[in-house]
């Protein structure tokens, strides 16, 4: 496989070899095992609560649910239609020439310059760019383009109501322009069992992410959930 490819499906796996490895240890209360996951992470740990009951909690925050439906109501269903064919050409001269196709993780924005790239947002580029520089140099601005197809299919709202009996939280900004606030509406409603919904008066995406005040909301929320149903002796 190639450096840099991203595929939703390989980073739920990682999530449930992680659990995994949790039960093969010593000390570790089989019982009182949670996930929580942030961004996209919040959209796989939907996935995952769906199909490993080995979670007896699940907390999703700022999270990614429904990217193919997100890039649709930022380019219109033509325009990402044109994006979707134009990430296909480039896997298909790959197939082709043998030679691994890569995109800008960040953008400002598309142009004719970078047509194609994995976040193309202020938001995100400023971010990235900014933590990359001063936290994580080995961070990658690059991705295969093959990353985008099983991306933007990736939907996490019809997982959502089998995640069941698990207890299931969605936390979400009030205002995010990167991870939109009705697919976390969609994700909540479509939901079954025992499950809560937050909203955080939020400005963006990021701030969920770093920030106070918001991350610590956030993360005591998550701790009341996690407290509620991984109390010992449940």
């Amino acid at each position: 496989m190639p450096r840099f490819r991203y595929d939703p499906n390989a980073v739920i796996e990682d999530y449930a070899n992680a659990v995994g490895h949790l039960f093969t240890r010593d000390g570790i209360d089989h019982d009182r095992i949670g996930l929580v996951g942030v961004c996209m992470g919040g959209g796989y740990a939907v996935s995952l609560g769906a199909r490993d009951k080995r979670l007896k909690a699940v907390v999703s925050i700022a999270g990614g649910y429904d990217i193919g439906g997100t890039f649709q109501q930022f380019l219109g269903v033509d325009g990402f239609a044109t994006y979707y064919r134009s990430i296909a050409e480039l896997v298909q001269r790959q197939y082709e020439s043998g030679e691994i196709a890569y995109v800008p993780t960040i953008a400002k924005a598309l142009s004719a310059e970078v047509p194609v790239a994995v976040m193309p947002n202020e938001e995100a580029y400023s971010y990235y760019d900014r933590t990359f520089r001063t936290d994580a140099p080995n961070w990658s601005g690059k991705m295969t383009a093959d990353s985008l197809l099983p991306y933007f299919t990736y939907n996490a709202v019809a997982h959502a109501p089998l995640v069941a009996p698990t207890p299931l939280m969605i936390v979400h900004g009030a205002t995010d322009t990167a991870l939109l606030p009705e697919y976390a509406q969609q994700a909540y409603e479509a939901a079954q069992g025992r499950k809560e919904l937050v909203w955080i008066e939020t400005h963006n995406h990021i701030e969920l992410y770093d920030q106070a005040p918001y991350v610590t909301e956030a993360a005591a929320h998550a701790i009341r959930w996690l407290d509620e149903h991984l109390e010992k002796g449940r």
